[in-house]
């Protein structure tokens, strides 16, 4: 009687730890809202964040200008990325290709003697003509077979580089001046801040109101049902190439930037390893959300530097580890956690809300 007991006992515990590992799995599977705060204290995060992010180059050193820096850089890269790939369906494993194109679009207008505003626009119009042009022809692909077309794009990049020597140097690397305008009173990392500052702001909420808006809903339309959104009067083809240029744009903006920050670039800033960073990014941030872009860029700039002072090899194991991880079990990112961790704390706070 007590061994049958016991036997019994013993099933019943495992019944209950299985029922709690499955009930912890839905709870971080179950997609949430976003998180909708009242007026004062959406109002009060953004006027305390603004200020500190505005004060926070003045009164630290240039190591943790630079981070910051490549915190708002990684963003703008996921929130074009984010837009690609989470709104609108489609894989690329090769912005690192855009990245890249953006730097040296930087680094040879800067060496033919155009101010960095320009410099930064060339980054921003040259990636969205390559991305078109590319777009046009591997957007007829779908799911694996554009994965590995834009997979290529990312191994062929350091390639590229060193084959139009004429023009990149190669693997000499070439070098940019991207101190400020003799008229603006900062030192370097601190120019380079605030001119990441300003385009990340500006990509946020650009990529917000596309979001929201009636562009958004044709982007997930198309990911959704390609069939039904055509049927509705969305432009499938143009709607796919337009969103794969947008998005080369994003991160072409990112690489000047880069290129601004580092004030030297080669071959070897552009590897394969980058692309995979630039897809952790958002899967771990959350896909198809705004403010996954920003906390993904926070774990792909800090995590790496935690894990190789363990291990040179840490890294790409991590990124590995962390892909499956998340892709299993926690298929919103850690805007998903976000959400279930301050969901009913931000809803019992008193005050209207915006629609």
């Amino acid at each position: 009687m007590t061994a049958t007991t016991t036997r019994a006992s013993t099933a019943r515990s495992g019944r209950e730890r299985g029922r709690s590992r499955d009930s912890l799995a839905a709870w971080l599977r179950r997609p949430r809202p976003p998180l909708a705060p009242p007026r004062w204290l959406a109002v009060l995060a953004t006027a305390a964040g603004a200020i500190a992010l505005a004060v926070v180059p003045l009164v630290n050193p240039s190591y943790i200008n630079l981070t910051l820096t490549l915190v708002m850089i990684w963003t703008i890269v996921g929130l074009g990325l984010n837009l690609l790939v989470g709104f609108g369906g489609q894989v690329s494993l090769g912005h690192s290709a855009f990245f890249a194109i953006g730097a040296y679009a930087v680094a040879v207008g800067g060496a033919a003697g155009l101010p960095h505003p320009a410099t930064l626009a060339g980054a921003a119009v040259v990636p969205f003509v390559v991305g078109y042009l590319v777009g046009l022809p591997a957007l007829r692909l779908h799911g694996l077979q554009l994965g590995l077309v834009t997979l290529a794009m990312a191994m062929a990049t350091p390639a590229a580089i060193r084959a139009l020597e004429p023009l990149t140097q190669g693997s000499r690397g070439i070098a940019i001046d991207g101190s400020p305008p003799a008229w603006v009173p900062l030192a370097h990392d601190q120019w380079v801040y605030y001119l990441a500052l300003a385009l990340a702001t500006v990509a946020y909420v650009v990529t917000r109101r596309l979001a929201r808006g009636r562009l958004g809903r044709s982007f997930v339309a198309v990911r959704d049902a390609e069939v039904v959104a055509e049927t509705l009067g969305v432009d499938v083809w143009h709607t796919k190439t337009r969103l794969f240029a947008a998005s080369a744009a994003y991160a072409g903006v990112a690489g000047g930037l880069y290129a601004m920050l580092l004030e030297f670039i080669g071959p070897e800033n552009f590897s394969l390893t980058l692309s995979i960073s630039f897809v952790t990014l958002i899967v771990v941030g959350g896909l198809a959300t705004v403010p996954g872009a920003v906390l993904g860029a926070l774990f792909v700039q800090y995590v790496p530097t935690l894990t190789s002072s363990i291990s040179p090899a840490a890294t790409g194991a991590a990124y590995g580890v962390v892909l499956i991880l998340f892709a299993f079990f926690v298929p919103f990112g850690l805007v998903g956690l976000a959400r279930a961790a301050l969901g009913r704390i931000v809803a019992r706070l008193p005050g209207a809300r915006g629609t």
